[in-house]
């Protein structure tokens, strides 16, 4: 049968004309009135076989973006597929999932876009993430439907962001913020600090990635960012902490206590460690420009900084080399007090 119930609601499952269709029978009581809702459905299938009405009048934005997050759950980490459920659940609310994507105009997205920024108080960086999972979702649903439908994103801009380094750790804020962290984050921020390594490297870091033997962290390239192979010298410093963690043969190296998962969101626990540290307009991925800077700011060249941290491309290194400038100037002024 076509129809079924689950937990007190009804639900159509069909196939027709090589077209899937699985929904929620809304407002349905009983069987007889779920049937009568399939046959709706299975009319507006028959329609679009005809050619008497495109598909694009008939599929809605939950439809689009269930695409795309079956996509997603493929195609990308699990972290990253969690922030685009929550970029997904954020969108359907304004758009309405119930809306018919041939009625998402450009006018709506710039609405949108006011929206993110005037409403909810997001960055523009923020926005720009939601309109790049928009547009791929558009993408996805002309290419996989064959659609004949203009994507309404090609005619929006996104934001054009500032990505030069802005802030970086003085060692009287380490000290300061090593005060405050609670005693799960410790080793994380000490990781991040001796590594340079990404944040969502850093939470699913397994100990299977670490030789104590010969003192390195791997990385693969299929879970880094830049699609690259990350080899770095284990830290005695950060030994430690994992001394005092316990050291294993397998597993995650950072799990909650509660769920003995690795950590959803340590964002929360790190901002208030900042907070009570007195240290404004900080990011837990400085603590990534913090590595750099160091490492440059005490003579390592740049060719070295740009293998340790990864980078694609030169240019992303020389970034580092702002804050030393500072010390430069300072430099000349010692001088020009003689």
């Amino acid at each position: 049968m076509s129809v079924y119930e689950k937990s007190g609601k009804w639900y159509y499952n069909f196939m027709l004309f090589g077209i899937r269709k699985h929904g929620a029978c809304k407002g349905c009581r009983d069987k007889s009135e779920a049937l009568e809702y399939e046959a709706e459905v299975k009319n507006e299938v028959s329609l679009i076989h005809r050619k008497k009405k495109d598909l694009s009048e008939v599929i809605t934005i939950k439809q689009m973006f269930d695409e795309y997050l079956e996509y997603s759950k493929i195609n990308n980490k699990p972290e990253t597929y969690e922030h685009n459920e929550h970029k997904i659940e954020v969108m359907k609310e304004f758009f309405g999932e119930d809306t018919k994507i041939h009625e998402i105009s450009p006018s709506k997205i710039e609405q949108f876009k006011a929206y993110m920024l005037n409403i909810k108080k997001n960055k523009k960086s923020t926005f720009n993430r939601y309109f790049a999972s928009l547009k791929k979702s558009f993408n996805l649903i002309i290419i996989n439907y064959r659609l004949d439908l203009f994507n309404p994103c090609k005619v929006v801009n996104s934001f054009q962001e500032d990505n030069r380094i802005e802030r970086y750790l003085t060692e009287d804020e380490e000290e300061r913020l090593m005060k405050e962290l609670p005693e799960y984050l410790k080793p994380i921020v000490v990781c991040a600090l001796t590594t340079g390594l990404r944040l969502s490297n850093i939470i699913y870091l397994r100990w299977e990635s670490i030789d104590f033997k010969y003192g390195f962290i791997e990385i693969l390239k299929q879970d880094n960012k830049g699609k690259k192979e990350i080899k770095l010298p284990l830290s005695n410093k950060f030994r430690e902490e994992l001394e005092k963690i316990g050291i294993k043969k397998k597993g995650y190296v950072f799990v909650s206590s509660k769920t003995g998962k690795p950590y959803v969101n340590i964002h929360k626990g790190f901002k208030k460690a900042l907070e009570r540290a007195g240290i404004e307009n900080f990011r837990f991925h400085d603590l990534r420009h913090t590595v750099g800077t160091r490492l440059v700011a005490n003579g390592a060249d740049l060719q070295t900084v740009k293998q340790y941290l990864a980078h694609s491309d030169l240019k992303t290194t020389q970034r580092y080399l702002h804050p030393v400038s500072d010390n430069i100037r300072k430099a000349v002024d010692i001088l020009d007090s003689f």
